[in-house]
């Protein structure tokens, strides 16, 4: 998989999810950057809720589609919200954060230590960071991508239930 693709595809996919390109602005901060995953991690362990992680590239207008029309209004919504923690690591970034472990590392250390080089990918992890459903990689299907989104979070919901 290459990494974000090109704005003429971008205006494709916008057009398919019936967006007006147009009136996608640049990124905006409606999904928490990761910054310390070892706290996310207690608060994961104590709700029994799965860390929902996107790993993006600034840019990116697919990251910005499943930011905008997927992760975003899942975070505004206060039931979805109180069953997930969503945060977001820039693959390219050297902003510092706490690991798992307490570790001080950075979004692009901990994205190569995940296999990540393309974006976007939504992973799904447990309280000490461990992945417990397969992640999203790329837009796939635009029409379905909400459906698969709600296919991940309830198989990780499902193992987070049965104890990993």
């Amino acid at each position: 998989m290459t990494g974000c693709l090109d704005r003429r595809r971008f205006l494709l996919v916008a057009a398919a999810l019936g967006l007006p390109a147009a009136a996608i602005p640049a990124p905006t901060a409606d999904i928490p950057l990761a910054a310390d995953l070892m706290a996310d991690g207690r608060r994961s362990r104590s709700r029994k809720a799965p860390i929902v992680v996107l790993f993006s590239l600034p840019g990116c207008p697919y990251c910005e589609v499943v930011r905008r029309s997927h992760l975003a209004p899942m975070l505004a919504d206060a039931q979805q919200a109180a069953r997930v923690i969503v945060r977001q690591i820039d693959i390219d970034s050297d902003r510092g954060l706490v690991g798992f472990a307490g570790e001080r590392t950075t979004h692009a250390t901990l994205a190569r230590a995940h296999g990540m080089r393309a974006a976007p990918v939504v992973a799904f992890w447990d309280g000490q960071g461990r992945e417990i459903a397969e992640p999203l990689k790329g837009m796939l299907l635009p029409d379905f991508y909400g459906g698969y989104l709600d296919a991940a979070l309830e198989a990780a919901r499902g193992r987070l239930e049965r104890g990993g």
